[in-house]
């Protein structure tokens, strides 16, 4: 058994809004906290990958949290309209079109994305990675207060300055106002310890959910498997030029966008996953992983998560989980179709793996309407807890936006 890496202990919530600063205690409730400025004070012109060796901040669940949501999966279904922010990368006429469809069993491939033989051309060995949409994927270096170590994970865009990764990426579960990490580095399309072609960004203010914040989430194992393991950042452009605007973002789905029940498979609501990362344990962390697997949703009261099969280890926290994931192509209707295929958009990130070794599986918290985020639309930015974290992110920083 592996001891959980970063597992972070529950903490009463009557202890820790004793600790609340002010701001977060009027959001306590149901909103977001975000870490204060002077957390992090760097300029763009800092990011740099900081030097190893590098920690995982991965949770590890126990086997019986994986068994048990296989029972749970069964018969669970999302509630509420499903929906998708629109990306940079596809054409408006197809946002907002109908969810994709698709059933399967369960098993994953976990590959290194990129290629190790050339072809026909001159081109990098790293392609596809330095191409989208791999490339609005990167690695996230972090240190945390009073700790000589550097930690990884990974984070990708939804917006053209704005970060999706897991809130133990950049907290404590329940550390209040002093549990806010720091020195945060993204280098999008990571190949090398240098970084890769597009360079390293420095990202700060990081924002969670107030439950996360709190320590008073919904959680089947405090602080691991949760209802609200998700956070955003903001990215720091490089001579005015976001970084988004280089490299691409992605869109974001909510309440089960592109899952669906399928009685094939009694009656289990899956959804076919692309999950990307910069796992540790695989070459190094240095380059990304691709792992293609069909996820399953459940829940356990008023807990709602996703898992799927995957080979990804520590360092692929906050990584996104994508469905519908590449380009589109242009068919011919009178001889194909692509069916209810829609725009690619990330429905969850990396938050909890096992503490077993070869047990291979990964849950993520689920983007969408919890009791805690009921709405279902907060402001145009969609529905749930993803609704209301993108909101807030973009209306402390528009210009991200």
């Amino acid at each position: 058994m592996r001891k959980p890496l970063g597992f972070l202990t529950f903490i009463a919530a009557t202890a820790m809004i004793a600790t609340l600063p002010g701001h977060a205690l009027a959001q306590a409730a149901a909103g977001s906290a975000e870490a204060p400025p002077a957390s992090d004070s760097r300029s763009a012109a800092d990011a740099a990958p900081p030097a190893g060796p590098y920690r995982s901040a991965l949770p590890f669940a126990s086997a019986a949290q994986f068994t048990t949501a296989e029972k749970l999966a069964r018969g669970a279904a999302p509630s509420g309209p499903a929906g998708a922010s629109a990306s940079s990368e596809e054409p408006a006429s197809v946002a907002g079109q109908t969810r994709a469809f698709g059933t399967s069993t369960a098993p994953y491939t976990t590959v290194r994305a990129a290629v190790t033989a050339l072809g026909n051309s001159a081109t990098a060995a790293n392609t596809p990675v330095t191409s989208y949409p791999y490339r609005a994927t990167g690695k996230l270096y972090f240190r945390k207060p009073n700790d000589t170590n550097t930690y990884i994970c990974s984070a990708s865009l939804i917006k053209k300055g704005i970060l999706v990764t897991a809130a133990h990426c950049v907290r404590a579960y329940g550390g209040g106002a002093a549990g806010w990490y720091n020195s945060f580095v993204w280098c999008p399309a990571n190949t090398n310890a240098a970084g890769g072609v597009y360079g390293c960004y420095t990202a700060t203010a990081p924002r969670v959910l107030t439950p996360y914040f709190n320590g008073t989430d919904v959680c089947t194992q405090a602080g691991v498997v949760c209802n609200h393991d998700i956070a955003t950042l903001r990215v720091l452009p490089k001579v005015g030029v976001y970084a988004g605007n280089v490299v691409g973002w992605y869109a974001y789905g909510w309440n089960g966008y592109s899952y669906r029940a399928s009685s094939f498979l009694g009656n289990v609501t899956t959804v076919q996953v692309t999950q990307l990362g910069y796992p540790g344990a695989f070459d190094s962390g240095l380059q990304m992983q691709r792992t293609d697997a069909v996820g399953w949703y459940f829940t356990s009261g008023n807990l709602k998560n996703t898992q799927i099969g995957s080979a990804q280890s520590g360092g692929s926290s906050g990584g996104p989980w994508l469905v519908n994931f590449g380009t589109r192509p242009t068919v011919d209707p009178s001889r194909a179709s692509l069916g209810s295929s829609i725009n690619q958009a990330v429905i969850g990130v990396t938050s909890y793996g096992s503490t077993t070794i070869g047990f291979n599986r990964l849950g993520a918290s689920y983007f969408g309407q919890t009791t805690a985020y009921p709405l279902a639309d907060y402001g145009g930015f969609g529905a749930g807890n993803i609704g209301l974290l993108v909101r807030d992110t973009c209306t402390a920083g528009p210009a991200y936006c």
